[in-house]
């Protein structure tokens, strides 16, 4: 397998990459954060747009609702360059469940929602997290025979500017994927370790349509997710290496650069080593999800890695940056933080660890 980007590939990724890197700086995402403590919205709005006008937003939509016709790599490649900036943009849980629908919903719904997004004035988001439930097939939230949900999704991120959200439930058909309109919803506003808002949302025989039912079905999305979880945070970890590669090339201590310390040198390595090891295990979970082949293993290893390894880059940026690292007005805290944030969502380190020794468990001898 050859995981270097093709030509069209490329060009999302520098598009991407260069329309972030050209508006969201540390002066940019200040003024952002300050609107968001006298509150205003966590939310890059213009850069938003920038994005949509690109046609970045839809890259993974159908052509016929007038998104790219492209994938799920493409959708990777435009979330790593969201975490490469720590952009505050609803990029995931809106390409996610648009995604979604896209996928499962009749053309009618299909046709509402999907030309709103792809132009950037409309959000979705996706609303799955659960107190002490782990397993996206085992929620705890309930539907009727007419579709209405009743139950509390907690961690629900740009709840307050998304119209739908895609919720995992338990019908009497048993789990499946359902669209809700948010509309009326009553919520709770919270904060995230990356100074996000986010909201537990109630649902009291809130009205839903039936996206898709079974476990297969939960599953799907349940893989995109977790691949645009890693995508994100593979852009983080990238961006804190790179800051930290900068600056001790930079800080001198007894009349040379720090980073010609062996100690300092080996520290380096060491998180490179990290942020490779999530590089290639995206890229695979990626190119297999877009080939239809199982991505389960390489999706496992590949949140192991952002969760254990990007813990390990997120330490080793702090120690090398000393005191500086935890100033604010210096941007790695921005990237520790994000990085806190994407290392539990889904799963932490030891979650991932006991679905792979489930999965080798279930594993017959011989194969």
């Amino acid at each position: 397998m050859d995981f270097n980007l093709n030509e069209q590939e490329q060009a999302v990724s520098d598009l991407a990459m260069q329309i972030l890197g050209d508006k969201v700086d540390h002066d940019r995402l200040k003024e952002i954060e300050a609107s968001a403590d006298d509150g205003g919205d966590w939310f890059a709005a213009a850069e938003w747009a920038l994005l949509a006008d690109a046609g970045l937003i839809g890259i993974a939509l159908p052509e016929a609702h007038g998104g790219g016709g492209l994938g799920i790599i493409e959708a990777g490649l435009v979330c790593e360059a969201v975490g490469r900036h720590v952009a505050p943009v609803p990029a995931l849980p809106t390409m996610l469940a648009a995604m979604t629908v896209a996928e499962f919903a009749d053309d009618a719904v299909a046709a509402e929602l999907l030309p709103g997004v792809i132009a950037g004035d409309r959000v979705l988001t996706v609303a799955v997290a659960e107190s002490l439930r782990e397993d996206l097939a085992r929620p705890g939230v309930t539907a009727d025979a007419a579709g209405a949900l009743t139950g509390v999704k907690s961690v629900v991120e740009f709840a307050e500017a998304a119209t739908h959200a895609v919720v995992n439930a338990v019908g009497p058909d048993g789990v499946g994927l359902y669209l809700v309109a948010l509309d009326g919803v009553a919520s709770e506003a919270g904060v995230t370790s990356r100074k996000q808002p986010v909201h537990e949302l109630t649902f009291a025989a809130t009205p839903a349509a039936l996206l898709a039912t079974g476990e297969d079905a939960v599953r799907w999305f349940e893989a995109r997710y977790l691949a645009l979880v890693c995508a994100t945070q593979l852009g983080v970890v990238e961006g804190q290496l790179r800051l930290t590669a900068a600056y001790t090339s930079e800080r001198e201590q007894f009349g040379r650069p720090i980073a010609t310390f062996q100690a300092v040198t080996q520290r380096l390595a060491d998180c490179f080593i990290q942020v490779e090891g999530l590089r290639l295990q995206t890229q695979s979970a990626l190119w297999r999800i877009a080939n239809g082949l199982d991505p389960w293993e390489d999706l496992r290893i590949a949140k192991w890695f952002g969760s254990e390894g990007a813990h390990f880059v997120a330490h080793g940026a702090q120690h090398m940056h000393g005191g500086i690292g935890v100033d604010v007005d210096y941007p790695l805290h921005r990237y520790t933080l994000w990085n806190k944030h994407l290392e539990v969502t889904l799963g932490a380190a030891n979650q991932q660890l006991r679905a792979i020794g489930a999965d080798l468990a279930a594993t017959p001898l011989g194969r």
